[in-house]
């Protein structure tokens, strides 16, 4: 039904339209576009999930019987936006200024990944969506953060055709981390007594002898 999207104009906008107001305004997708693309199964595990008690939600994730709905969410997620951006020729605007948004923080934690604890704008479903774990080591949160900014940076550039901004962002963060390591590096250097220079007193006869 969805297999030749390039010469049925009608069906292609469907799924990009279908798709579009899945990811930006959480509407529902149709059956056969989720068939077709295979995202029943995450589908209904996702509606599942959602619609426990969050008392027995929380026990049966302790016990191992169901999976963390952030990472079903995830893992949807990334799928619909990968069909999406291969169907629709020209993304919307308000889509990519929201995954822009998304590429600002992915490098404001790459750059300092402290900022991963920010409430208000680093939500436990956006660290799901780019694989971040905020209890990791600095630097493993930091390389984490790199990959995916490395990943959707590599996105804009097939849908826009702007040129990559994550090699110059990246070389922009060794050389902070470098500056950072030296500065550090001389504060931990011990510091030598300053020299005072002292000039003898001449040798000789007293006044007055």
């Amino acid at each position: 039904m969805y297999g030749n999207l390039e010469s049925d104009e009608k069906r292609r906008r469907e799924v990009v339209s279908s798709l579009y107001r899945s990811l930006m305004q959480n509407w529902d997708i149709p059956q056969s576009i989720q068939d077709y693309y295979g995202f029943s199964e995450d589908y209904r595990l996702f509606h599942q999930l959602e619609g426990m008690d969050s008392d027995v939600y929380y026990r049966k994730r302790e016990t191992g019987e169901v999976p963390d709905i952030l990472e079903v969410d995830a893992r949807l997620t990334r799928a619909v936006e990968a069909v999406f951006e291969s169907v629709c020729r020209r993304p919307p605007a308000p889509y990519l200024d929201r995954l822009n948004g998304e590429l600002e923080r992915l490098g404001r934690i790459a750059a300092r990944p402290d900022s991963v604890h920010d409430i208000i704008h680093v939500t436990p479903s956006f660290l799901a969506k780019y694989g971040i774990d905020k209890d990791s080591p600095a630097e493993v949160i930091c390389r984490q953060a790199e990959r995916a900014y490395q990943e959707l940076d590599t996105r804009f550039v097939i849908m826009t055709g702007r040129r990559p901004y994550a090699g110059g962002f990246f070389r922009y963060l060794r050389n902070e981390r470098a500056k950072q390591e030296q500065a550090a590096s001389r504060e931990d250097t011990p510091r030598r007594n300053p020299r005072i220079p002292f000039k003898p007193k001449a040798i000789g006869r007293g006044r007055g002898i």
